[in-house]
Formats: structure tokens, sequence, C-alpha cells
């Protein structure tokens, strides 16, 4: 649906380092508390989401597209390998994008973007500019 599409914001509105709390989904749920990299994938309507954690695989990103069912145009989805995510986002009242998130493996969580000095940090360990 077309109209669906020009309800969506820009790829590059969800661009920077975000915080991710919540928790996993495990048996015995632990803390997630820890920093992604949103970035906008060229050509079309997607984000890819990179762990910003020193160690952790950069090559492949979870790309996040809109819902295949597009019936609520503020739902985005994507895997990369075993691990799926659905996120659902909202802009908070400085218009910062918010999601909130659930994996197939059952973690929820909220991502929020930081501006602080962890943000520098995760931009300038993968070689990023700074949005």
């Amino acid at each position: 649906m077309a109209q669906a599409e020009t309800l969506r914001p820009d790829t590059s509105f969800f661009t920077g380092v975000y915080e991710r709390v919540g928790r996993s989904g495990a048996e015995a749920p632990a803390l997630i508390d820890d920093l992604v990299r949103i970035a906008p994938f060229e050509g079309a309507w997607a984000l890819d989401v990179f762990p910003c954690a020193t160690g952790a695989e950069q090559g492949a990103p979870i790309r996040l597209s809109p819902s295949e069912f597009n019936e609520v145009p503020n739902i985005v989805e994507g895997k990369a390998g075993r691990f799926g995510l659905w996120c659902q986002y909202f802009t908070d009242h400085s218009n910062y994008p918010i999601l909130t998130c659930q994996s197939e493996t059952g973690a929820r969580f909220t991502l929020w973007p930081i501006t602080d000095e962890r943000m520098t940090a995760c931009m300038t360990a993968a070689g990023q500019p700074l949005p």
C-alpha cells in the first residue's frame, strides 16, 4: 500500500546509537543493557542494526524492513540467521525515535537514542561518521 509508505519517516531519521534495555528470552531471563547502532540500508526502506559491543560480529546486521502485512505502518521486522526480530517505532516528546522490540527467542527490549560519549565510541569503533 503506497499510502502506508508515505507515513514512514525517511530511514535517516533512525540513524544513530541506541541504548537497548530489557530482558533476554532465556528460561531464566537476564537483563539486557547494551548499545546498538542503526544505519539506513541503501536502495530500499530498511534499517540495519549492528551491535556496539567490542568483538561483536559487525558483518551480519539484522535488517529491519516494513512488515509484509503493511497494516500498521510503524512495524518493522527482520531476520539474521536464526535470530528474528520485530519492532514497533514511535517518537518521544522531543521527536526522537523509540523502538519497542521482541525477538523470536523471546527477548523483549526498548531502544532509545543516546547522544553522550557512548555514541562517539560506538560510531568510531565501527569506522562510521557521527550522525
